[in-house]
């Protein structure tokens, strides 16, 4: 099957549409002719060896909580090394919005720009049959900067993308699971009624509250609100089943109201009657989306995985006290994850080539929105050396948000990395400094699958998966990119 926009861009605040669509609308920034447009290599690296990395004392094979079909990038941080966040079974890198970094927000509703960030985490799991097909999606979002009050930590985005109303919660084996979401008058569950901004926030957090069985609170100024929050997850077929190597893609989107506390009732009236905040009397729930957007798109073989994710929250809400301007803020981040390879299995002789794509985000500059850009990976791994040569080629923004990619964007680069010793947990991963005569940052990448013998190149891993960053201090360029690929 042919996909009509294998390379589109993750979902906006529009709704999900069906994948047999291939339209887009936006912003409009300058863009030149053509799609065909090549760059060259701009690379910083040399062919000088390049240190290995050391063997993590933590575990680097893949065990998902959420059960033996689901591929997942791990529960917890085993480092950051070159700027890219290292876990038990992926590689992952992550940014957030310049708007919500000045003193003052001039524009409350919106949240723009790219800046590298780091200490928070992306937990990515999909459920895949034995031939590859997802059927299943989900994300856990942790210690991104994003908060109620402005002054905690907001509760983990727990997000599968479940098209049913309740709560997604984390049960204590840490997997997802469901439950009923109580009634809005349910006051010692939406406590807000009763404490205010002591309330608990994770009550508020993670709820699904359409198809809803109550009315929507939706403010006077709006003639209309949203009533969908998701369609559930969109699954289409890429060509690598067939000797080709284009993923598989699945996306899903879901308006969120994380934070809103018009979920509840509020405290009886004089006259016994339920009352709100806008004195609206008796059950509700927030109209769709009342309090952001978040999506996942997801790139997939048999065993790696490429997930794009963004979240677009409201935050210093003023209903829970905070003291700064209430406003909207972007996270966005790639994680390469799956079923790395036995470190036992790496080969020590021959060398592997992979081919594969690459996709990110791009900032020209710390005011304007980020770009979202796709291109080509080259990547060929010496086993003997534990030398692994990455080539981004090709890379072309969608600025006009017309899916054309017509634009060449600066990330062009060849990093020379090193993987693991052989005989060390450290041995399906490789990592080094990544750049060109623009940007400068790093990049880490991870096997997937079994060793294999088939194809032109020489035996190694099926597939293989990375993760990078790079920015520009002077410019306020910065980039978020992962690439995935499969053995030739």
């Amino acid at each position: 099957m042919t996909l009509c926009n294998q390379y589109q861009k993750p979902l906006s605040l529009l709704l999900l549409a069906a994948l047999t669509a291939c339209g887009g609308g936006g912003s409009s920034s300058p863009t030149t002719s053509g799609n065909t447009a090549t760059q060259p290599d701009s690379a910083s690296s040399t062919s000088a060896s390049v240190t290995p990395p050391s063997a993590p004392n933590a575990p680097m094979t893949m065990s998902c909580v959420d059960g033996s079909t689901f591929q997942c990038s791990g529960s917890s941080i085993v480092r950051v090394e070159n700027g890219v966040t290292l876990t038990s079974s992926g590689v992952q890198v992550y940014g957030k919005s310049t708007n919500d970094l000045a003193q003052h927000i001039e524009d409350p509703t919106s949240a723009y720009g790219l800046a590298l960030a780091s200490g928070g985490f992306a937990d990515i799991r999909v459920d895949k049959d034995g031939n590859g097909t997802i059927s299943k999606a989900a994300m856990v979002l942790r210690n991104l900067g994003v908060s109620f009050d402005s002054v905690h930590e907001r509760p983990p985005i727990i997000e599968a993308f479940n098209p049913t109303a309740g709560r997604t919660v984390m049960i204590s084996s840490g997997a997802i699971g469901f439950a009923a979401l109580p009634d809005s008058s349910d006051l010692s569950y939406y406590d807000y009624a009763t404490k205010g901004s002591s309330g608990t926030q994770a009550n508020y957090a993670n709820n699904r509250y359409f198809p809803r069985g109550t009315p929507i609170r939706c403010p006077a100024n709006m003639t209309s609100c949203p009533d969908t929050e998701t369609t559930g997850i969109h699954y289409s077929t890429g060509d690598w089943r067939t000797g080709g190597n284009m993923p598989d893609l699945t996306k899903a989107t879901r308006e969120h109201g994380d934070g809103d506390i018009h979920a509840g009732n509020g405290l009886p009236d004089a006259n016994g009657k339920p009352t709100y905040l806008n004195n609206a009397v008796g059950p509700g729930v927030p109209y769709a989306g009342t309090k952001g957007v978040r999506d996942l798109t997801n790139w997939s073989f048999q065993h790696a995985n490429l997930g794009a994710w963004k979240s677009k929250d409201t935050v210093s809400i003023a209903e829970w006290g905070s003291a700064i301007e209430e406003h909207n803020q972007n996270r966005r981040g790639l994680s390469a994850f799956g079923n790395v390879t036995d470190p036992s299995a790496i080969p020590t002789a021959n060398k592997a080539s992979y081919s594969g794509f690459v996709y990110g985000w791009y900032a020209r500059n710390a005011t304007e929105e980020a770009v979202f850009f796709r291109g080509e990976a080259q990547i060929t791994a010496d086993f003997a050396t534990r030398q692994v040569s990455v080539k981004i080629l090709n890379t072309m923004g969608d600025f006009d948000s017309t899916e054309q990619f017509a634009t060449s964007v600066p990330i062009a680069f060849t990093a020379s990395t090193a993987m693991g010793a052989a005989g060390t947990s450290a041995a399906n991963y490789l990592t080094g400094q990544a750049g060109n005569t623009v940007l400068n940052g790093g990049i880490s990448g991870r096997y997937f699958g079994p060793v294999v013998n088939t194809g032109t190149s020489g035996a190694g891993p099926a597939e293989i998966g990375g993760a990078f960053s790079l920015s520009n201090a002077t410019s306020g360029q910065a980039v978020v990119g992962g690439f995935i690929g499969r053995k030739l």
